[in-house]
């Protein structure tokens, strides 16, 4: 299928035929070993958020119109809508990737905050060099997906253990970055950088409690049009759009897995009223949050 703009999208259904893929739902996609030489010709626009590290080799890969290099011990997360042109990899070039739907992280435990470093941490660079061991205790969880799909195990069982799997890789990755960010990370490129990188540190603290573009940019001391620019260029999206993301998420979360009652929800999440949280709610998702509760088992 192709945009208007003749890039093609790439569904996690069409990835499930990749060369090396050995495990894969309707949500996830997990490839062990992929050899990036084998995507030479894409030009594609993945719809779902890859999590990838590199093994050996070295990729040259155009993404969102910007080069990148991947080289042993780079991290990559190419987030939901990323345009991914391959430009140049060598024979060896090689590393272990997963791809996954948003409805796939809802239906494990994963903090709003830490969902909101991964999609929007790596927007501006989406490659990042790691130290040698954190590489391998990626590729040590990747080995042991691998393992897991080996066994004779039930399917309901295996599930459960990728599941756990994935969200302990998640995990792990949200570790190097909030390493990263509490050393300073790598010097800012410019101002924008700096101003989205404030904006995705404001979102993590107080999506639970301010929805409008107006109290972000009042504390970045910026103004709301300015704001929306700044979010736009680096994410191709409204800064709206990314606080609704946030706080839907949040909101789903508390509903699956608090024990909260929906009015609790609303309090919690700052809404002046619990009526006015299900047309919010409803509004985005397409269902009210009673029936999403009910339908999630809650």
């Amino acid at each position: 299928m192709k945009r208007e703009d003749g890039i093609k999208r790439t569904s996690i259904e069409k990835l499930k035929n990749l060369s090396g893929t050995s495990y894969y739902s309707d949500n996830i996609v997990i490839t062990p070993l992929v050899s990036f030489k084998n995507l030479d010709d894409i030009t594609t626009l993945i719809q779902g958020v890859s999590i990838g590290i590199t093994v050996s080799g070295t990729a040259k890969i155009r993404i969102n119109g910007k080069l990148c290099e991947l080289r042993p011990n780079t991290l990559f997360i190419f987030n939901e809508n990323t345009v991914i042109e391959q430009v140049k990899a060598s024979i060896r070039s090689s590393g272990y990737m997963l791809t996954y739907s948003r409805s796939y992280l809802n239906g494990i435990h994963i903090d709003t905050q830490e969902v909101i470093s991964i999609y929007h941490g790596f927007m501006g660079e989406p490659c990042m060099r790691v130290e040698q061991a954190e590489a391998a205790y990626i590729n040590d969880l990747s080995k042991l997906m691998r393992s897991v799909l080996n066994d004779d195990s039930p399917t309901a069982t295996r599930d459960k253990v990728i599941d756990a799997l994935f969200a302990a890789m998640f995990h792990y990755v949200m570790g190097i970055i909030q390493r990263r960010n509490s050393l300073g990370g790598e010097e800012v490129s410019n101002r924008t950088d700096e101003l989205f990188n404030s904006f995705i540190s404001l979102l993590r603290n107080h999506c639970n409690s301010e929805r409008s573009v107006e109290f972000y940019a009042s504390q970045m001391g910026i103004t709301p049009k300015y704001l929306s620019l700044i979010v736009k260029k680096k994410s191709g999206r409204n800064a709206s759009k990314l606080i609704d993301e946030a706080v839907v998420y949040e909101a789903k979360r508390l509903l699956k897995y608090s024990g909260l009652s929906i009015n609790q929800i609303a309090e919690r999440l700052n809404f002046t009223s619990q009526s006015f949280f299900g047309k919010y709610f409803k509004q985005r998702v397409g269902v009210s949050p009673s029936r999403y509760k009910v339908w999630n088992g809650k």
